[in-house]
């Protein structure tokens, strides 16, 4: 059987071929691949893939989490995702907007709450993958990673069960916009697209 597999996510599982092929590029090579994945896609822009996912009946789901400076905004007529962190190299911003976005940052953004905020995103999307019956691994990703001061072992006790062995934010090595995917090593992407295959496979 040919599984059609849908993957929700950020910029982690945006295809880049001119950089080479990403995990996602060689996990199409052997099912139906559905990559709604979006370059700076914020927590609830993700679990509005996942209902596209579960809406059309995939046979496997592959979610990736993201971090809590991800929002999401109604701009000129066009829901549109950006990270507080890059705002210049993510968004089509004009440059006044992006000032005026940087300015926000700094005098309104709470970063407590938006963690707050997105861990309850994140367990609603984990609670209604669960309830589709659909076979999925979730991948907790920039959600409150060790590497930038999180503590992720804290939140989603309840779905370690779904857990991706593999953070793909754990394997990054590159700091620019571009690859999308940011991660060069051609061989880290080959043992992630190994790793789902068999994960796949076995449902």
């Amino acid at each position: 059987m040919n599984k059609h597999v849908y993957i929700c996510g950020d910029s982690f599982g945006v295809s880049d071929l001119e950089y080479g092929p990403n995990w996602v590029d060689i996990l199409s090579q052997k099912f139906t691949v559905t990559n709604l994945c979006q370059v700076c896609a914020a927590n609830l822009l993700i679990s509005q893939q996942v209902d596209k996912a579960i809406a059309y009946s995939a046979d496997f789901i592959i979610c990736l989490g993201t971090s809590s400076t991800r929002q999401v905004i109604n701009y000129q007529g066009k829901i549109v995702p950006y990270s507080l962190a890059s705002i210049d190299d993510t968004t089509k911003f004009s440059l006044e907007d992006q000032n005026f976005f940087k300015k926000f940052r700094a005098e309104f953004f709470d970063l407590t709450t938006s963690i707050y905020e997105s861990k309850c995103i994140i367990e609603n999307t984990l609670q209604k993958l669960v309830d589709s019956d659909i076979p999925f691994l979730f991948d907790q990703g920039g959600f409150e990673h060790a590497k930038f001061g999180g503590k992720p072992e804290k939140y989603f006790t309840k779905y370690r069960k779904y857990f991706s062995e593999i953070n793909l934010w754990s394997y990054t090595d590159t700091r620019p916009y571009r690859p999308y995917y940011h991660i060069s090593d051609s061989n880290v992407h080959k043992q992630v697209a190994d790793y789902y295959i068999n994960a796949i496979n076995k449902t």
